[in-house]
């Protein structure tokens, strides 16, 4: 007990020496990374919407993706492809939108409530867009599954086989676990990625959050 008593009362001293910060100069420094974190969401998401531009256009330019779509007779499918490519765009634009919004609200504010409320804002922004890439993995999913067995030509052979030798309640089943497994993950995997790319920002900007409310009080 005695050693701990010298080690309080050394570091006591030692504090002594320390720089207090005032109210103004903790709400400035918390400004100031909320400010930069909100800026660096915003850049990874103007690569994340090249990346996608890139990623979708490059096919485009192969002579087995050009011929393999000339074949394609579905005029659903086509649709479907060009339909969900541009509403992906859409939405990331209308994320850039938002999160660019949210980085000028954050750069003007000059009250720790009005800086708490943007940085509420920020997160629930960025929840909402990976909310909506998971919900639509999935359904890309369940689409490409339903395209399978239904245009084609080798999964249907297999199928009508299989009906044939009377395994219909076995191939159903089967299906069922590869379909389950691969939702499972899609959505693990676009979880996990976009858990590595904001996750670290956001725990940041919500470890800022703690912050203020503690000035607040």
């Amino acid at each position: 007990m005695d050693e701990l008593e010298l080690l309080k009362k050394d570091w006591q001293k030692k504090e002594e020496h320390l720089p207090k910060l005032s109210y103004n100069e903790i709400y400035t420094m918390l400004w100031k990374k909320s400010s930069s974190i909100v800026k660096w969401i915003f850049y990874i998401s103007i690569i994340e919407l090249v990346f996608w531009i890139v990623l979708n256009a490059a096919p485009f330019f192969m002579d087995s993706y050009q011929e393999k779509l000339g074949d394609i007779e579905d005029t659903f499918s086509i649709t479907f492809i060009i339909i969900s490519t541009i509403f992906t765009f859409g939405i990331i634009l209308i994320f850039i939108y938002f999160l660019y919004k949210a980085y000028r609200s954050i750069s003007v504010v000059d009250n720790v409530k009005s800086l708490m409320e943007s940085i509420l804002k920020t997160r629930k922004i960025v929840q909402y867009y990976v909310g909506y890439n998971i919900i639509m993995a999935i359904l890309v999913t369940i689409y490409t599954i339903y395209h399978l067995f239904t245009h084609d030509e080798k999964v249907m052979k297999l199928f009508q086989t299989i009906r044939e030798e009377g395994s219909e309640l076995k191939f159903w089943l089967f299906g069922a676990v590869i379909v389950v497994l691969g939702m499972f993950f899609v959505v693990g995997f676009i979880w996990l990625f976009y858990r590595l790319i904001y996750g670290f920002l956001l725990r940041k900007l919500n470890h800022n959050y703690k912050e203020l409310k503690k000035l607040e009080v």
